[in-house]
């Protein structure tokens, strides 16, 4: 490949292009790692030490798995993420090869992708693998409501 010495401007956006969906890419890859080393954590406390003490392994409490709902939602929002990071290294790359010239069967194309996501997002949702607590509306109130009785008719 022969460089020249003042690129174009495509040849620079090209760059901008691969320098940007490479940075995404290892930073899902850092993700991805993060969440494999949680996920053997989880394992580990779960189904080959579960009688091991928490204070014995000396885990964070992020880092403590309870329930085995806890690594599937867990593993879900990651392939989540990874569909994410796919769509957007897919548009990245489209634009890059269409420029501006965009057909609707492109586009219809590259949609189709964040639409399924958020579709399994919703359907991620709506099943609640491992149930988050809520958080209350008045988060330093300590009051609790107490029911009175019923006046007897």
């Amino acid at each position: 490949m022969i460089f020249t010495a003042c690129p174009s401007a495509t040849d620079e956006a090209r760059f901008g292009t691969a320098a940007v969906t490479s940075v995404v890419e290892a930073l899902d890859l850092f993700l991805i790692a993060i969440v494999l080393l949680y996920f053997a954590f989880g394992i580990y406390s779960l189904f080959i030490h579960p009688e091991e003490a928490e204070q014995q392994l000396a885990l964070p409490a992020w880092l403590r798995v309870r329930q085995i709902g806890q690594l599937k939602q867990v593993v879900a929002e990651l392939i989540l993420v990874i569909l994410f990071v796919l769509f957007l290294r897919v548009v990245l790359q489209s634009f890059e090869e269409s420029g501006s010239d965009m057909s609707w069967g492109r586009i219809a194309t590259i949609m189709l992708l964040p639409v399924s996501t958020a579709l399994l997002a919703l359907a991620l949702r709506l099943v609640e693998l491992h149930p988050k607590p809520r958080r209350s509306a008045a988060p330093n109130s300590n009051s609790r409501e107490v029911q009175k009785p019923l006046p007897k008719e």
